[in-house]
């Protein structure tokens, strides 16, 4: 009889769909300590160049200008932002957390069908500063144990070259069996030591998207003859319609390629429509429902013009240093602590060798540009 009743609640709850915004104060507008958010580390509470009604504890009401630009959903005055503040001494990171109790999903979790979606947005405005932020998604079980699952965003700088305005990040992807709370985590660090921590995130939002009526078990592509060949496997497709294969040059908006029909448990397809100038392309499924609903796939991406990689020698240096690994005319720039370029060289070899005979001891960054990627590596010049 247990059995009969979990199939039937398992059959109901599969035909949900809830859309509700999991997270607490998801915008900043009130403020956060003790409002849904938890400080694990901020910054001192003022600097004298922010605006004047900024709020204690990682709340900030901009006031429009570059450094500080208003709120993503209004764009205008009054809006608010999660800001983590100034230091002086301590370079982070800095974090902001909230634990989503997702415990009453406990049976839908552990048959391994309850799926999320996570998504933010977050801005780094400033050129001149090293700040940058990003977003961390933890799955614990009940003793706050992690359980393997986390989304780790990639580091947003403007210095760095990862984004200034609004930019949006998500994240799609099953609860792992057992998961009973989901931890998000708002993260900024400062490279070299300037007071403002000029990283905002706006608009956090934690969707039990639907049930899956299918459990991928592996999702892959490869780029080959100017094709790109998915493939994927599945087990336990109840109810399911079919798959739209969906893809995107940016990672955010997405468009369908192809409907595939349900029924089998491994499916291939190739995507011919590849424009080489495009370095990847990112691939995702929906799952249609025979009642309608749908659910999506953890997003793959799939590289199509292999990534830059440097070499820097030798490093610790004195005088010289040499990079190689440049596949095409590009720009290297060199950095000291306070964020000031003070060396930059144009290059159209493979290998170039430059000159740091000027530079007195201490930590440098690297920027090394081709047009097409940016590239980033830490430089330790010895004291002559």
């Amino acid at each position: 009889m247990a059995k009969i009743l979990l199939s039937l609640f398992t059959i109901i709850y599969f035909n949900l769909l809830q859309a509700q915004n999991l997270v607490v104060n998801p915008g900043a507008e009130s403020l956060p300590k003790g409002i849904g958010w938890t400080i694990i580390s901020a910054g001192a509470s003022t600097c004298s160049a922010i605006p004047t009604d900024t709020y204690l504890n990682w709340t900030m009401v901009p006031n429009g200008t570059a450094n500080y630009p208003f709120d993503h959903t209004t764009g205008a005055a009054g809006g608010t932002i999660f800001y983590s503040g100034c230091s002086t001494a301590f370079q982070g990171p800095f974090e902001l957390q909230q634990d989503v109790d997702v415990s009453a999903d406990a049976t839908i979790i552990d048959l391994g069908n309850a799926q999320y979606i996570f998504s933010g947005y977050m801005q780094t405005p400033v050129s001149i500063q090293t700040d940058q932020g990003r977003f961390i998604i933890d799955y614990l079980n009940a003793a706050n144990v992690i359980l393997g699952a986390s989304y780790t965003s990639a580091w947003q700088s403007y210095f760095f070259g990862s984004g200034s305005g609004w930019v949006f990040y998500s994240d799609t992807r099953l609860a792992p069996v057992g998961t009973r709370k989901i931890r998000i985590r708002l993260q900024s660090q400062m490279f070299f030591n300037v007071p403002a921590i000029n990283v905002y995130f706006d608009d956090i939002s934690l969707i039990k998207l639907s049930v899956v009526p299918v459990k991928i078990i592996s999702f892959t592509g490869t780029y080959n003859a100017n094709k790109i060949n998915l493939q994927w496997t599945t087990t336990n497709e109840l109810n399911l319609s079919s798959y739209k294969v969906e893809r995107s040059s940016n990672g955010i908006q997405f468009t369908k390629i192809a409907v595939v029909p349900g029924g089998k448990t491994a499916y291939s397809i190739s995507d011919e429509n590849i424009n080489s100038n495009v370095d990847r392309y990112f691939y995702r499924l929906k799952m249609i429902n025979t009642n309608g609903g749908f659910s999506l796939s953890t997003v793959i991406p799939v590289n199509i013009r292999a990534q830059q990689a440097l070499q820097l020698s030798p490093n610790p240096a004195k005088n010289f240093i040499t990079i190689s690994g440049f596949k095409k005319e590009g720009t290297i720039t060199i950095f000291n602590a306070n964020g000031a370029s003070v060396l930059s060289n144009s290059t159209r070899l493979q290998t170039t060798r430059i000159n740091i005979s000027s530079l007195p001891g201490g930590i440098y960054f690297i920027r090394c540009s081709d047009g097409d990627t940016i590239s980033f590596k830490k430089l330790v010049v010895e004291n002559k």
